[in-house]
């Protein structure tokens, strides 16, 4: 074990001093390292929940760092940036790092592993971070429900319409939404018209003002303007009819303020169809499957040339969604049959390489309807987390709540994927069932003259194919991101989705 060497461990909290958390622990830990003559090797850094029973790979590997002596120090800013979990956790990280004789600094809490009654006062600390982090979750929780129950909608995020209370309107902004409201109902304004208008003029939600972080700890701006779908979002809002909605039901005390009348809000809510619709069949082959570097989806166009007197030429191609929204940024396009022909020919490919396998066969209905029910009720969890970050009585448990909504995205992947799989395997027609079979037997040692022919029957039986199962298909294997710049397909990415077929 090298005794001069130290790795740092820093985990995102709530910043009550105004500053980036990460960058003043890691301040922190390096003047310490500098004053104790050791040589910081590497830091490791989390996003995530120290409470919560989430995977946190960093945390992970900087404990298996010093509990296998490739260090002899592990320096954490306080004990509970590495768990809230309390003296279950800490008691195995402990033991791990005793063995190899390996030390842990807390330095805010001035605890050394290495010191008499160390373990003891480790061990109590820890469960003091793991009561505070429950006692505070239930604090919140009761506030929240005792202002509900006095019709005081939960704080957050000011909503478009109304002041930081959630209750008062601010007159400008719930004008246009009434304005609005009227105009789409009359027929005489489209949800993109709107959209156009209300970027057009400047009135942006708060979120649309201010950089976010993502995930990798980058600070990014908002999008500033508005879509078809955000509009359509904060038209069909119950909070707009004065209706104060809590855990799903709707509570008869409201102390919200309406700007449209509840009539208005379900002749909106009847009227307003984003989307594909229901039983509507897709027009091409990876509209919705491809994505911009945005990460936006893309939907196939087409356009036309003409000389005059010349013949019409017509073109297809792929065009990000947010196009006509977002001009601050150029987005991605790409030549439909390029990329078409390039996807069917990967699709045959993974065929005949047995990495997409025949139909299990069966009856897959229950299945489906299991599946859509996990995604439905996942992304209610998703939404209702996504709500709760941005609400200011909740940032004592903002980092557990962020590291619950990393879980559910994941599984949320996971999920589509199965599904994409489980649609591409009951959607396919009696001759693709039969070709995958045939492929299967066939052998690498086939002739030149054999794979023509399986190439030639494969584009015949894949014409007949309807498009939701290709899509299907295509999602099961692939998730293609279209780059902007350069020339051809290199200019997507595929992303291989890993998912057991």
């Amino acid at each position: 074990m090298n005794g001069d060497l130290v790795d740092l461990y820093l985990r995102l909290s709530v910043d009550r001093e105004g500053k980036d958390a990460l960058e003043r622990q890691e301040a922190d830990l390096r003047d310490w390292a500098t004053q104790e003559g050791k040589t910081v090797r590497k830091v490791w850094q989390d996003s995530v929940s120290g409470y919560k029973d989430v995977a946190r790979e960093d945390f992970d590997n900087a404990v298996k760092a010093v509990s296998t002596g490739e260090v002899g120090t592990l320096a954490v800013w306080k004990l509970d940036r590495l768990s809230r979990r309390g003296a279950g956790q800490v008691g195995l990280v402990l033991d791990d790092v005793e063995k190899v004789g390996g030390r842990l600094i807390f330095l805010r809490d001035n605890l050394d592993s290495t010191t008499p009654n160390s373990r003891l006062l480790i061990i109590m600390v820890s469960e003091q971070a793991r009561a505070e982090s429950a006692n505070t979750s239930l604090r919140v929780r009761a506030k929240i429900a005792a202002d509900a129950s006095k019709g005081i909608p939960k704080a957050g995020t000011r909503s478009f319409g109304y002041e930081v209370d959630g209750v008062t309107l601010r007159p400008s902004e719930a004008d246009l939404i009434r304005d609005a409201t009227e105009r789409y109902l009359a027929g005489t304004v489209s949800l993109i018209q709107i959209a156009k208008e209300w970027t057009n003029a400047g009135a942006l939600t708060d979120g649309m003002k201010r950089q976010r972080r993502g995930r990798d700890g980058v600070k990014r701006d908002a999008r500033t303007y508005w879509t078809a779908t955000t509009v359509h979002r904060v038209l069909i809002r119950e909070r707009n009819a004065g209706i104060l909605i809590h855990k799903g039901t709707r509570l008869p005390e409201s102390r919200i303020q309406p700007i449209i009348d509840e009539t208005q809000l379900e002749a909106l809510r009847a009227k307003v169809k984003l989307g594909t619709p229901v039983g509507a069949r897709a027009q091409t082959l990876l509209g919705g499957v491809l994505r911009c570097e945005c990460g936006a989806p893309m939907h196939g166009t087409t356009s036309y040339s003409q000389r005059k007197g010349g013949p019409r030429h017509v073109y297809r191609h792929y065009k990000c969604s947010q196009t006509i929204y977002d001009k601050t940024r150029q987005h991605s396009s790409i030549a439909a049959p390029l990329v078409d022909d390039e996807i069917e020919a990967l699709i045959l490919s993974d065929i005949k390489e047995g990495r997409v396998r025949s139909p299990k066969g069966g009856d897959h209905t229950e299945a489906m309807k299991t599946l859509s029910g996990l995604l439905t009720a996942n992304r209610g969890a998703i939404e209702d987390l996504a709500e709760s970050i941005s609400d200011p009585d909740l940032k004592s448990i903002r980092p557990q709540l962020k590291g619950r909504l990393k879980v559910l995205e994941a599984e949320k992947e996971r999920l589509t994927a199965d599904r994409d799989a489980l649609m591409a395997d009951a959607g396919q027609s009696a001759d693709l069932t039969t070709f995958f079979r045939e492929v299967e037997a066939l052998q690498d040692g086939a002739s030149r003259e054999q794979v023509f022919e399986y190439v030639d029957r494969f584009g015949k039986i894949w014409d007949n194919v309807p498009i939701e199962t290709k899509q299907a298909l295509i999602r099961s294997r692939y998730r293609p991101v279209v780059r902007r710049g350069g020339r051809g397909f290199g200019r997507v990415e595929l992303n291989p989705v890993t998912t057991e077929q």
